[in-house]
C-alpha cells in the first residue's frame, strides 16, 4: 500500500468517525438544555457542594466539537515524534481530555438548586411625620423579629427624604440588643420617598434567598411614587409586608390654605379665606398679614378650634396697586408639634390707574408736564436727577418711566442696564426729554439710554456756532496712581471725539512742573492725540499754578471765538498758590477765557475750585468715583460748545402716523429750542421734526416695550407755548397711553403646579385661528419667594404640537411668581405669567398616617398587614430555583490537563533507556 493510499485511508476513517459522532450527538444535543447529575459517582461525596447539585448545560451545542476527537487520533498515528507507543497513547488522551473539558466550559455548566432560605429589609420611616413614640415602636417590632432563634438574614435601611443603609451587629439578643435608631442619619426629615428606600432594598438582597420587605411607617409620602414602585417590586418577586404606625397624630394645627378672590381692584373691600387644620379642640390666634404689615381691616382672630378643617375670614383693601403679597400665621395657645406649617403665604396682582415715573432734572418746575397726566388719569411719582431706580425689581411698578432734563452722570450704569431690561423684557414704556441736561447736553453718548433710544446724539455744526479752543489741565502727581489717571485719560480721549473736527484741544498734565502731554491742534487729529495721550504718567507733587500759566498762554496764542480751560485735580496745591491761582484766572477772564473746575476724591480744596469756576464764569463739579470723569468731562465740552442746542422759534412739523397724533388739528404751537439729534435708520420712526429737518417726537419699538424721544423740554422755556396750548394735557396723556406697559392677561396659558420639590410649567400656543405656535424660543422666569425675590432662568423645551415645559427645582418656601416670553428669530411674540405658591414642606400638610396606601403596598405584592416577627422570615412555602455557573471546575481540571500534555511531548517517560547515536 502505498503512502497517498494510506493517507487517504486514514482521512476518510476519520471524517467517518467525525460523522458518526455528529449522528449521535444530534439526539441529545437538540432538544435544549441538559441535566447532568453527578451524585452517583463513587467519589461524588467529596465533589463541592454546588458539583452535588443537578448539573444543567445550558449551551449543550458547544459539545458538538467533540467531533474533533478522531483528528486527534488521527494527528496521532501519523506524528512524527520518536516517541514510544504507550506515551503516545497517553498524549492523546490527554489532548482529548483537554478538548472535552473546554467544550464542557463552553456549554454553561449551572449547578441548579432549590432555596427556601428568606432574606427581610425593614425600611423604616424616621420622616418628620412620624412621632418619635411610633419609632420607638417600630424599632421594638425589628428588634423582636431579629431575636428569633436561627440564622437570620436581614438588612435595616431608615429612610425620609432620602434612604440610609443601617450596619446590624453581628447577632441581637438580650446581651446585645439592636442600637436605637438615630433620625438624624438620613439627614434632611421634611420630606419622605418610599419609593426610593423600594428601590433601594433591590439590591440589599442575596442572589439565592427569597425576597421580602416589611416597611414601618405612617404611610404618608411626599416623593415619588410608592405604589407604581411597588408594582415594580411584585416583577421582581418582592413581596412587602406593611406596619402602619398606630400612635395617634400629635396634637398640631396647621395653616392648609390662604385664599384670594381671582380679582382683586382698588379700594375695594374683599374676603381673604384661611384654611386652619387641627387634630385637636384648642384655641388658637389667626393674624393676616398685607405684605410687612398686619392687615388693616380685619388683622387678628381668637378661633375655637375642632379636630378637623374649618375656615377663617378676614376683610381686607388694596389702597395701592401692582404686587401686593398676603401672608397668614397661627399661633395655638397649646398642643402644636411643627412651627414650619404656622405660614402660609401667597400673592396677588391688583390693577389699578397706570402709573408713571417721571424723573426731572428741575423738579420745581415740573407742576405742568405732571399736572397733564395727573388729570389724565395716571398715578405720577415725581423724582429728582438721581431718582432713577436701579433694578427692574423697583421698575416693574411703574408702567412709563419719563426722564426730563437729566445728565448721564445722575444715572448710574445699572440703573441705565435695569432701564434697558424694562423696557425690553416687561414690556415698560420710555420717554427722554430734552433740556440743558437733555441727550448730547447730558453726555449720553455711548451710553446704555443712547442705544435704547431711536436716536443718536449727534448734530449738524451750524454756521452760526463759535469754534471752541479747549484746554485741559488734569492732575497727574503720585495720588492719581492707577484707576484715576486711567479714567482720567479716557475722559481725555472722549473729549476729543466729542468735538467738532475744526475745534482746537490740548492736554496739560502737571505734577511739580506742567507738560504738554498733547499740543494745541485740531481735534480731527483723533488717532495722533489717543496716541500721545498714552504718555501720560503719573508723577510726584502738585503744583496748579504753572500748569494754569502755561494754558492761559496757549489758548491766548488761539483766534478760537470760545477759549475754555477744564481743571482736574485730586488734591491741593502749594500753600501760596490760591491766591496767585485767583489773580491768574481773573487775567484769564478779562481775556475772555472761561475756566471751569473738576474736583475727585474727598481732599480737593472744595472752596479754592468753587471759587476758580466762579471767578472764571464756568461751573465747578465733584465726584467721589473716578469712573464719573468721562460723563463729566463730556458734560462740560457740550455746554461749552453748545453743538447739541439750538434756542432758535422753531415751528414742528408732523411728519408721521401714529394713533395719538389723530385728533392733531392744525399746525402745533412753536417751540423756542429744542437738542440737536440725528434719527436712527428704520425701524426708528420720527413723527414730528422741526423745518429743518430735525427729530423733535422720534419712536421705535425695542423688545416688548417702546422707546421714545422729545427733543424740547417739558418745561415754561423751550415748551411754554405747548404748555398754554389747549390740548397739552390730551397729547401728553394720549402719547403715554399708546406707549406705555400694557398690563393685560397673558397673551399665552401658563398652567404650573409644584411636584417632589420642583415647578413644572406648560404653554400650550394656540393661535386665535386654532392652528399651533411652533419653533418659539421661550423662557421661563421664576421670581420669588416675596417679598424678597431672586430670580431663576430656565429655557422652555418644545415637546409637542404648540406646548412647551419646562422644569427647575423650588428649594425655598413661599409664593413665586413666573413670566414665560417666547421669541421668534429674536423679536418678543408673547409672553404667559402665572402663580405658584409652595408653602411649607407636604411633610408638616400631612398629619394623619395613611394606612389606605400601605394597604395597598402589601396588596399589590401578596404581602401582609401587621406581620408577626415570624411571619416576616416565612417562606410561605416558596422555594428559589437558584442557578450559579460552575465553568471554572473544568477549565481548571483542563489548565492541569495543558500541564500534562505539555509534560508528556517534552519528557520520554516509558523508555528511558533510549539512547540517542
Amino acid at each position: 500500500m502505498t503512502d497517498r493510499v494510506r493517507v487517504a485511508l486514514r482521512l476518510g476513517v476519520s471524517l467517518a468517525a467525525a460523522a458518526l459522532l455528529i449522528a449521535l450527538l444530534r439526539p441529545a444535543l437538540s432538544h435544549g438544555p441538559i441535566t447532568l447529575h453527578l451524585t452517583g459517582l463513587p467519589f461524588a461525596h467529596r465533589l463541592p457542594d454546588d458539583l452535588r447539585q443537578p448539573i444543567e448545560l445550558l449551551r449543550p451545542q458547544s459539545l458538538y466539537g467533540l467531533a474533533l476527537f478522531p483528528w486527534f487520533v488521527l494527528f496521532a498515528v501519523a506524528s512524527l515524534a520518536d516517541l514510544a507507543p504507550l506515551q503516545r497513547v497517553v498524549a492523546t488522551l490527554a489532548r482529548t481530555s483537554l478538548l472535552g473539558l473546554l467544550l464542557v466550559a463552553l456549554s454553561q455548566p449551572t449547578s441548579t438548586r432549590q432555596s427556601a432560605r428568606v432574606c427581610t429589609v425593614f425600611l423604616v420611616d424616621v420622616s418628620e411625620s412620624v412621632p418619635d413614640a411610633a419609632i420607638a415602636g417600630f424599632h421594638r417590632t425589628v428588634e423582636e423579629a431579629l431575636r428569633l432563634p436561627g440564622e437570620r438574614l436581614s438588612r435595616v435601611v431608615l429612610f425620609a427624604r432620602r434612604p440610609v443603609v443601617l450596619d446590624l451587629p453581628a447577632r441581637v439578643d438580650a446581651a446585645h440588643p439592636l442600637p436605637p435608631f438615630d433620625p438624624s442619619r438620613v439627614g434632611s426629615r421634611t420630606g419622605t420617598d418610599l419609593a426610593s428606600a423600594l428601590s433601594l432594598a433591590y439590591g440589599l438582597f442575596p442572589a439565592d434567598a427569597l425576597r421580602r420587605v416589611v416597611v414601618l411607617s405612617d404611610g404618608v409620602q411626599t416623593d415619588g411614587d410608592a405604589l407604581a414602585e411597588a408594582h415594580r417590586a411584585a416583577r421582581f418577586g418582592v413581596r412587602v409586608s406593611v406596619v402602619p404606625s398606630r400612635v395617634p397624630a400629635p396634637a398640631e394645627v396647621a395653616i392648609r390654605e390662604l385664599r384670594l378672590p381671582d380679582r382683586i381692584r382698588v379700594d375695594e373691600p374683599f374676603e381673604a379665606r384661611v384654611s386652619v387644620f387641627s387634630t385637636t379642640a384648642t384655641t388658637a390666634t389667626v393674624t393676616l398679614y398685607q405684605g410687612e404689615t398686619v392687615n388693616g381691616l380685619d388683622g387678628a382672630r381668637t378661633v375655637a378650634l375642632v379636630p378637623g378643617i374649618q375656615e377663617v375670614r378676614f376683610r381686607s383693601v388694596v389702597r395701592v396697586p401692582g404686587d401686593v403679597t398676603y401672608a397668614a400665621r397661627i399661633a395655638a395657645t397649646a398642643g402644636d408639634r411643627f412651627a414650619e406649617n404656622n405660614r402660609f403665604a401667597t400673592a396677588a396682582t391688583v390693577p389699578g390707574r397706570p402709573t408713571v415715573l417721571y424723573v426731572e432734572g428741575d423738579p420745581a418746575r415740573a407742576q405742568w408736564f405732571r399736572g397733564a397726566l395727573a388729570n389724565g388719569e395716571f398715578e405720577v411719582e415725581l423724582r429728582g436727577a438721581n431718582g432713577v431706580p436701579q433694578s427692574t425689581r423697583e421698575m416693574e411698578r411703574f408702567d412709563f418711566i419719563v426722564l426730563s432734563d437729566v445728565a448721564a452722570e445722575s444715572v448710574p450704569s445699572a440703573a441705565q442696564d435695569a432701564l434697558t431690561r424694562y423696557v425690553r423684557e416687561m414690556g415698560g414704556g420710555f420717554l427722554m426729554a430734552g433740556g440743558d441736561h437733555g441727550f448730547g447736553l447730558g453726555a449720553w453718548q455711548g451710553t446704555a439710554v443712547e442705544r435704547l433710544l431711536p436716536v443718536r446724539m449727534e448734530s449738524a455744526r451750524r454756521r452760526d456756532q463759535p469754534s471752541l479752543a479747549l484746554a485741559l489741565v488734569i492732575d497727574r502727581s503720585g495720588s492719581m496712581q492707577g484707576n484715576p489717571l486711567v479714567l482720567a485719560q479716557s475722559a481725555a480721549v472722549a473729549t476729543a471725539r466729542a468735538m467738532a473736527p475744526d475745534d482746537l484741544l490740548e492736554v496739560i498734565a502737571f505734577d511739580s512742573e506742567p507738560d504738554r502731554v498733547v499740543r494745541m491742534q485740531a481735534a480731527r487729529n483723533r488717532a495722533r492725540i489717543e496716541n500721545e495721550l498714552r504718555r501720560l504718567r503719573p508723577g510726584g507733587g502738585t503744583a496748579i499754578f504753572p500748569a494754569m500759566d502755561a494754558a492761559q498762554q496757549d489758548l491766548a496764542l488761539t483766534r478760537a471765538v470760545t477759549r475754555h480751560v477744564i481743571l482736574l485735580t485730586d488734591g491741593q496745591g502749594q500753600p501760596d498758590e490760591p491766591s496767585r491761582l485767583r489773580v491768574l484766572v481773573d487775567s484769564m477772564a478779562a481775556d475772555g477765557l472761561t475756566v471751569s473746575t473738576v474736583g475727585l476724591g474727598p481732599t480737593v480744596d472744595r472752596e479754592l475750585l468753587e471759587s476758580l469756576a466762579h471767578h472764571g464764569r464756568g461751573r465747578s463739579y465733584f465726584t467721589a468715583d473716578a469712573s464719573n470723569l468721562p460723563q463729566i468731562f463730556l458734560r462740560e465740552t457740550t455746554e461749552v460748545s453748545r453743538n447739541a442746542a439750538v434756542e432758535d422759534p422753531v415751528q414742528p412739523r408732523v411728519v408721521g402716523s401714529a394713533g395719538f397724533l389723530r385728533e392733531l388739528q392744525g399746525a402745533p404751537p412753536f417751540l423756542y429750542g429744542y437738542v440737536s439729534t440725528r434719527a436712527k435708520p428704520a425701524p426708528a420712526q420720527v413723527l414730528i421734526e422741526t423745518d429743518s429737518g430735525e427729530p423733535l417726537l422720534a419712536r421705535w419699538r425695542v423688545g416688548l416695550g417702546w422707546s421714545l424721544a422729545w427733543t424740547s423740554d417739558l418745561k415754561n422755556r423751550w415748551a411754554v407755548e405747548w404748555i398754554r396750548w389747549p390740548r397739552w394735557q390730551a397729547f401728553w396723556t394720549q402719547l403715554v397711553r399708546e406707549h406705555m406697559r400694557t398690563r393685560r392677561q397673558e397673551e399665552l396659558g401658563l398652567h404650573a403646579e409644584v411636584v417632589d420639590g420642583e415647578v413644572r410649567a406648560s404653554v400650550d400656543a394656540i393661535r386665535d385661528d386654532d392652528r399651533f405656535e411652533n419653533g418659539l424660543t421661550s423662557e421661563l422666569v421664576l421670581r420669588g419667594p416675596w417679598p424678597a425675590t431672586t430670580e431663576q432662568r430656565v429655557p422652555m423645551r418644545q415637546v409637542g404640537p404648540g406646548r412647551y415645559e419646562a422644569r427647575l427645582p423650588l428649594e425655598r418656601y413661599g409664593a413665586f411668581s413666573l413670566r414665560a416670553v417666547h421669541r421668534r428669530d429674536g423679536q418678543v411674540v408673547a409672553e404667559s405669567r402665572g402663580r405658584v405658591d409652595h408653602p411649607y414642606p407636604r411633610e408638616y400638610a400631612a398629619l394623619e398616617p395613611d394606612v389606605a396606601l400601605l394597604s395597598a403596598l402589601s396588596a399589590a405584592t401578596g404581602g401582609a398587614t401587621d406581620p408577626s416577627p415570624r411571619a416576616m422570615f416565612d417562606a410561605g412555602g416558596e422555594s428559589l430555583r437558584h442557578r450559579a455557573p460552575v465553568w471554572r471546575y473544568p477549565v481548571m481540571l483542563a489548565i492541569g490537563m495543558m500541564l500534562i500534555d505539555l509534560l508528556l511531548r517534552r519528557v520520554r517517560i516509558f523508555d528511558r533507556g533510549f539512547r540517542r547515536r
